[in-house]
């Protein structure tokens, strides 16, 4: 009826307009519109224009499209945002805040829209690198919540960022030293080398200044979702988070969250579908996935390396390489290295990854270490080489290979600036090959174990359903 269409729930939702903010948001949409939610995307209005087709797509194939309705704002353009590099992070910054007004205004025309069909918005749900959001929220009347797309362990981190300071451990002048920061509540102890890049920043730096302002955030948001599991990162991360922010909920892996359907590919870029037809040509449990996300770049004389190495293994990879993701290479370099393995390898330009960690042929993942990466391969049973670049990744990265032993990591993240140091190819050789032989039997029972805690996680009467049904 009318009357109820009018009070049903009635969430917008907005993503920072980046692949790795995106998905998650996007999975966590379609789960609560399978709930009887209607939903609002806000997007970027170029990032609209690129993707909806890819998006209108993906939510018709869990049958939940009629459920969500897209809205666009001016923004951040997807081409601008690296955050390896800090002019680029300023520009981002910048770009953030500059579209609150914009988005203050679209919801204020939603409340006062008389549609019979579409109810006002009843709640804001926005990524957390909104600062301003709060704000917009208490003015128009409505209840915010947000949505922290990485770990728990990282906000931990971050709202520890004002006592490190204190103490000096940061800015870090040094990632090789042989020191541990103790006293974040709720972590193990983290190495120099783990900590998150921008942390050796100066305090004008946008990410680092980000960071602190993000700590008093969590402290006055009433509630906040993390794409996590209590099962994964531990019940005295959780207990610390929820020390700072009472109503703090874990709701992942947000993209295997919809009951009785498999998780699908959120990708906005189109993906090359060769990959899975070669996999099935190989042996089960021999194929090594390689892929380094939507941001991160590597070297053109890293890539040399890597290249060489995975010639002298000869054994069976897919390696996603996007395009200008490899600083300094020339196309025709590219196409003589895809001639060169072409009997036992296969280069992509972007390849449908959750599809790709779930065939039994994909043995291992060589991985940037980003969030929904690792969630994706956790719950594919899949152990990870770590090759941490940005942001907070550094701190993935030792969770994996330390406090989860699921995955191994190159000798780089122990020197002073790993991001200047090139791993050799004879290393590269060494690593991937007790990676995916028979010494890395724990690995593989270490992630299994993780895997059905993930999907325990979000069955019903799991940790993460329970806390989205409250």
């Amino acid at each position: 009826s009318t009357g109820a269409r009018r009070l049903a729930p009635h969430a917008a939702v907005l993503p920072i307009p980046t692949q790795g903010h995106i998905s998650p948001l996007l999975h966590l949409s379609r789960a609560l519109a399978s709930r009887g939610f209607g939903i609002e995307r806000k997007a970027e209005q170029e990032q609209r224009n690129f993707t909806s087709t890819r998006i209108d797509s993906f939510m018709a194939s869990y049958g939940c499209g009629g459920g969500i309705r897209f809205e666009t704002v001016p923004g951040i353009q997807a081409s601008d945002v690296d955050l390896a590099v800090p002019e680029k992070r300023r520009m981002f910054s910048e770009a953030v805040m500059e579209m609150q007004a914009p988005v203050e205004s679209l919801l204020i025309r939603n409340m006062a829209r008389d549609d019979d069909l579409v109810p006002p918005v009843s709640c804001f749900i926005s990524d957390m690198f909104f600062p301003w959001s709060a704000e917009v929220t208490r003015r128009i009347g409505i209840p915010e919540v947000k949505f922290w797309t990485a770990s728990a362990s990282c906000v931990l981190l971050e709202c520890a960022v004002p006592q490190m300071l204190e103490k000096g451990d940061i800015p870090v002048q040094d990632r090789s030293i042989e020191k541990c920061i103790t006293y974040v509540d709720g972590l193990s102890p983290l190495p120099m080398w783990s900590l998150p890049g921008d942390f050796s920043a100066n305090d004008d730096d946008p990410g680092f200044a980000g960071k602190c302002a993000r700590a008093k955030i969590f402290a006055t948001t009433s509630w906040v979702l993390i794409n996590s599991f209590e099962e994964l990162e531990g019940s005295a991360a959780f207990q610390a988070f929820r020390d700072i922010s009472p109503r703090t909920i874990a709701v992942g892996p947000v993209f295997t969250m919809i009951p009785g359907s498999e998780p699908r590919n959120s990708a906005l870029w189109e993906e090359d579908s060769e990959s899975l037809s070669w996999l099935g040509k190989q042996s089960p449990g021999s194929v090594l996935y390689i892929s380094l996300g939507t941001i991160a770049t590597l070297s053109f004389d890293q890539f040399k390396e890597f290249s060489e190495g995975l010639r002298l293994l000869q054994r069976p990879f897919i390696w996603a390489i996007r395009p200008k993701s490899v600083t300094g290479m020339e196309p025709e370099f590219l196409e003589c290295f895809k001639e060169t393995v072409r009997s036992f390898g296969l280069v992509v330009s972007w390849a449908p990854q959750v599809d790709i960690l779930r065939h039994p042929s994909t043995a291992g993942f060589l991985s940037h270490c980003g969030w929904n990466s690792i969630l994706e391969s956790v719950a594919s049973a899949v152990p990870m080489l770590c090759w941490p670049c940005v942001a907070e990744q550094n701190l993935n990265c030792k969770l994996v290979v330390e406090d989860w032993k699921i995955g191994l990591k190159f000798s780089n993240m122990t020197r002073s600036d790993p991001r200047d140091v090139v791993v050799a190819r004879d290393e590269f050789v060494e690593v991937v090959e007790r990676f995916m032989g028979a010494d890395s039997e724990h690995l593989r029972i270490n992630v299994k174990k993780l895997s059905e805690e993930a999907h325990r996680a979000v069955s019903r009467g799991g940790s993460s359903y329970e806390n989205l049904e409250r």
